[in-house]
């Protein structure tokens, strides 16, 4: 079995906990190699004898992770729900976030925000590896972002969902999107009210708090419903360049506890239509600031929180397909 004939499908799933049917349709453009990891509940038994000899284990509930990494890309013409999405917006909606399609053509956006707890959705995830597939159901997920200069903006999904017997399935043959994903370029990044930062970095994590829901009366004797999503902690980091007090000070900023956003503008600004991104963080507080260099460039390194933009909340983040 070769490592890298493998790919990730992902389904979400009409009832939490009822396993979808994976087909070509289903598959994500994903880069690097993909991980599952099962992790059955072990007990030992721990028989007392007059030998010190083990007498094993017994098999209890089963759950598995899945991680993967892709690219954020666009569409090849005008985004629809459900014929014509971004691929990444199936990873995102089993991580909780709510992705919506609105505007007129020519300028139709796809947007990302986080969801109410009460409306969560599981999927149906699997790797395909050679000929074998790995699966799991009922499953929610994190998501990590990255903006590095110069390269594609990454998303790193992690899901925690119930575990299925490993089975040999072909590869699929899905129709790959031919969009190619733009680079973090011709920005127009914005932190905390500074027009001008100069960063190689920045990066964001969701921070869900994900839970597995047992359950015994699982016919299939995994011991589970599905995983939930039971919070989230949202943060990230960016690696600002040191400034001057007068031109910018970021330890004042982080003592005095100010309050601000964190915008990329709309990037690349010579990209084409349906694959430019803009990104916000509209209330972020620093919750760190200290000191490092970039190749002998003194930085000021910020870790930050994203916090709640309304009393209502679920509003942390703003992505924008557009």
């Amino acid at each position: 079995m070769l490592a890298d004939r493998c790919q990730v499908a992902i389904k979400t799933e009409a009832s939490a906990g009822t396993a979808e049917v994976l087909a070509a349709a289903n598959v994500v453009m994903a880069t690097d190699r993909p991980t599952w990891d099962a992790s059955p509940a072990i007990t030992e038994r721990a028989i007392l004898s007059a030998s010190p000899s083990k007498r094993g284990h017994v098999m209890g509930s089963r759950m598995a992770k899945i991680s993967f990494k892709m690219y954020q890309r666009g569409t090849t013409g005008a985004p629809t729900d459900p014929a014509n999405l971004p691929d990444f917006v199936m990873p995102l909606r089993a991580c909780g976030v709510t992705c919506t399609v609105s505007g007129a053509g020519p300028n139709e956006v796809t947007t990302s925000v986080p969801a109410s707890l009460g409306t969560l959705s599981t999927a149906t995830i699997a790797v395909y590896r050679d000929g074998k597939q790995y699966k799991i159901h009922g499953a929610c997920g994190n998501v990590k972002k990255t903006y590095t200069v110069g390269a594609p903006v990454a998303l790193e999904f992690e899901f925690t969902g119930i575990y299925n017997t490993p089975t040999d399935v072909a590869l699929l043959v899905p129709t790959y999107p031919a969009v190619v994903e733009p680079p973090f370029l011709g920005a127009a990044l914005a932190v905390l009210g500074f027009a001008t930062p100069k960063i190689q970095s920045m990066s964001f994590d969701l921070g869900n708090k994900i839970a597995m829901r047992p359950y015994p009366n699982d016919a299939a004797g995994a011991g589970f419903l599905s995983a939930i999503i039971t919070g989230r902690d949202p943060s990230g980091s960016i690696d600002v360049e040191e400034e001057l007090v007068s031109v910018k000070d970021w330890y004042a900023a982080w003592i005095a506890g100010t309050l601000g956003s964190i915008a990329t503008g709309v990037f690349p600004s010579t990209g084409s239509n349906y694959n430019q991104i803009s990104d916000t963080y509209p209330n972020i507080q620093i919750r760190k600031a200290g000191q490092a260099d970039r190749e002998g460039v003194v930085t000021a390194p910020l870790d930050f929180v994203a916090r709640a933009n309304s009393d209502a909340g679920n509003d942390e983040f703003s992505w924008l397909q557009t």
